[in-house]
């Protein structure tokens, strides 16, 4: 049957796709047959007769002609479509739903149904929803802000209430409560606040009651406690003074002998014994002395400027004889990076090390000991500037955490004694047979140490040995600042062409006066002494001695009240006093400084220190002995060198042997009958080891017969 197109349009018109769909039919050659538009499937000619079919991909439709483009592309041959398809396509600037039906039947149709739905026909109904979903959050939202705000408003009240009368209650308001009228958790809240208050303001009346009383206590037993540290100091003074007077005379007269030339060598030898014991008991004292001053926090730090690789030499060389006696190694050594010259206390630094060393030898019966000091942690190493009060500008100053090694094959020490090891009287196991000591060593260097900001640390293991270990704070010294190492020498008189020099000698002890009387007169000073300051006064005004050695603690008058009378006058501003004393309390070096005395000095006393004292306040120049007087007995006159190892090797082998043994167990009459035989033989070579054996240098000829010995 005959079918006009135009009807198939108009019944596409009348259906409903979507709100905006589009639907319309195709043939396989891409000709338009109808659509859901008012477009006309075919071109008409001028004339208005139908000229020409129409084509999809040229009709005025926009969304007809970019669905036919877009259908044509993606299959090129609108043959090839054969089954229902369904697409997603962007045709003129919105998403498009496609779907395309083929419809076939065998009278020849063989159309393309195609159906267009914009996306925003399924959309429009979820984005209202969407909207009227926000809309409704937001009005939830309003509503929920209003009743939080009212709900925390009648929650938080009460609760402000109360932290108010918790406030006032701590500025000590007690009257305070707070009145809640509710049944509910704030209310029993509010109930057991002001319970709470009542009970606190009872406590505490009770408390103000109890913190009075025991207030009254503590004061009184402050008051009890600053008598006693006054007492405690009192006594510190006192046996300062009682104890190191009787010693300043034991060392001075035992130094007095041991300058004598006439002194048989066997004397010599006994004075040598007494002058070191009494510089081991002014050891003991000083431990003890320390021990006290620390625990009365009177310790402090008084740092100079000095060579640290001399110090360690020196402490090598003074326990060198005693590891050899023992046939111990003594290992001393330092990192390349250790500096030289270093500020801190040096005199604590070289009793800690003493004591670790002396500690460690004495301990120890085969193997050695070893000293190691290097540089500590690098992040303790670092460079502070500060400003020198007295110089415009600025310096860098270096500071230095330096570690110090002490380490042992000894006895070792067992675990449960190290946690008492560093308390003071307390000897370990191998101490207390060794009877040696005091346990005071390691407790006073453990102070020392701390006080020079560092921490002491002891390793050790029973029968394999000990490891001390410490570490200070020092900053580094310059080379120039540094005092010189000055050579002892003994002074034996005074330079010619000089004032007769006026010397007054006060002090109550008998002793102490004829000590000094002794160590000064054979010089050609003028002397005279006085016991207590008020013949001193009368001896001072009359006679005017250019320099007075003033004993502070005397009957009568003390060194005090006399040297402020004599400072106060004119004439007496002329006279140098330097104050001699036996405490060892940093304090008094103020306090004696205070009272007008020029210098300082503890007893006992240096002859050096002596010398040099006077030389620094009146001038005196001394004439000194040869700085080397064992070269000229050593050294022939032609400048041959007399005491050498080739010289022993030309003695026999049982003289030598008999003489090592016999220095080594200090057998003195063996000594005298092996240096017999040899001045049989070589009469200068016997002397120069007399001289050196009178001078205690037994390392130096135990160490030339060692060098003929070949080692095992």
């Amino acid at each position: 049957m005959d079918f006009v197109l135009t009807h198939i349009g108009k019944f596409l018109n009348t259906l409903k796709i979507g709100k905006s769909g589009t639907t319309f039919i195709i043939e396989r050659a891409g000709l338009m047959v109808a659509s859901s538009t008012k477009e006309e499937p075919f071109l008409r000619g001028k004339d208005g007769k139908i000229a020409a079919r129409l084509a999809a991909t040229e009709s005025r439709v926009p969304l007809i002609q970019g669905t036919a483009k877009y259908l044509s592309d993606r299959n090129s041959n609108f043959a090839k479509i054969q089954s229902n398809q369904l697409f997603i396509a962007k045709i003129a600037g919105k998403t498009q739903f496609i779907h395309i039906a083929p419809l076939k039947d065998s009278q020849g149709i063989d159309w393309l149904i195609v159906v267009v739905i914009p996306e925003s026909d399924f959309m429009e109904q979820i984005n209202a929803n969407n909207r009227t979903t926000i809309l409704l959050c937001i009005a939830a939202l309003v509503i929920a802000v209003i009743v939080g705000i009212l709900t925390a408003e009648w929650v938080t009240q009460p609760i402000l209430r109360l932290n108010a009368a918790a406030k006032n209650i701590a500025k000590g308001d007690w009257d305070k409560t707070v009145e809640i009228n509710r049944t509910d958790e704030v209310g029993e809240l509010a109930k057991s606040f002001n319970s709470m208050a009542q009970q606190l303001q009872e406590s505490f009346e009770t408390l103000e009651e109890k913190v009075k009383a025991r207030t009254a206590e503590l004061e009184i037993a402050k008051e009890k406690a600053e008598v006693a540290n006054q007492a405690k100091s009192t006594f510190i003074a006192n046996m300062s003074h009682e104890l190191r007077s009787p010693l300043n005379a034991i060392i001075g007269f035992s130094q007095l002998m041991v300058r004598s030339q006439s002194l048989p060598k066997e004397q010599l030898e006994n004075v040598s014994i007494i002058n070191r014991s009494g510089e081991h008991l002014l050891t003991l004292i000083n431990n003890v002395l320390d021990l006290s001053k620390i625990e009365a926090g009177r310790t402090t730090l008084n740092e100079k400027d000095f060579d640290l690789i001399r110090l360690i030499s020196d402490i090598e060389d003074m326990f060198r004889l005693k590891a050899e006696d023992k046939g111990l190694q003594l290992l001393v050594e330092h990192t390349p990076d250790v500096p030289r010259y270093i500020r801190t206390d040096e005199v604590k630094l070289r009793q800690v090390l003493i004591n670790l060393i002396n500690n460690a030898l004495k301990f120890t019966e085969e193997g050695g000991v070893s000293v190691r000091v290097g540089i500590g942690n690098p992040e303790q190493s670092a460079i502070t500037h500060y400003q020198l009060p007295s110089f415009p500008g600025s310096a860098w100053e270096r500071h230095y955490q330096l570690t110090f090694e002490v380490e042992d094959t000894g006895f070792g020490i067992a675990p449960e004694e190290l946690d008492s090891l560093f308390e003071a009287f307390v000897q370990t196991e191998t101490g207390k047979q060794a009877q040696e000591g005091t346990g005071l060593g390691l407790p006073i260097s453990r102070k020392f140490v701390e006080l020079m900001g560092g921490e002491m640390t002891v390793i050790s293991t029973v029968g394999v040995g000990t490891i001390f270990k410490f570490d200070i704070q020092a900053s580094l010294a310059d080379a120039v600042e540094v005092e010189s190492q000055k050579t002892t020498r003994r002074v034996i008189a005074i330079e010619p062409n000089q004032p007769q020099y006026r010397i007054l000698i006060v002090d109550d002890k008998l002793l102490n006066r004829q000590l000094l009387i002794k160590l000064l007169n054979p010089l050609g000073f003028e002397l005279k002494e006085a016991s207590n300051g008020k013949e001193a006064i009368a001896i001072w005004n009359e006679w005017e001695p250019h320099l007075i050695w003033m004993d502070m603690r005397m009957p009568v008058m003390d060194g005090y009240e006399a040297t402020k009378q004599i400072k106060s006058t004119t004439k007496g501003q002329a006279t140098a006093v330097i104050a001699l004393t036996a405490s060892v309390l940093e304090e008094e070096r103020a306090v004696v400084l205070s009272a007008g005395c020029d210098d300082f000095m503890r007893k006992p006393f240096r002859e050096a220190d002596i010398f040099e004292a006077m030389h620094k306040h009146i001038g005196v120049g001394y004439i000194y002995e040869d700085l080397n007087p064992s070269d000229s007995m050593t050294t022939k006159e032609s400048g041959k060198e007399i005491l050498t190892a080739a010289a022993f090797k030309e003695l026999p082998v049982e003289w030598v042997a008999n003489l090592e043994r016999a220095i080594l167990n200090i057998d003195l009459n063996l000594i005298a009958q092996e240096s017999d035989r040899i001045r049989s033989q070589n009469p200068e070579l016997a002397d120069a080891i007399a001289h050196c054996l009178q001078n205690f240098e037994y390392d130096k000829i135990l160490n030339l017969i060692a060098q003929n010995n070949p080692p095992e």
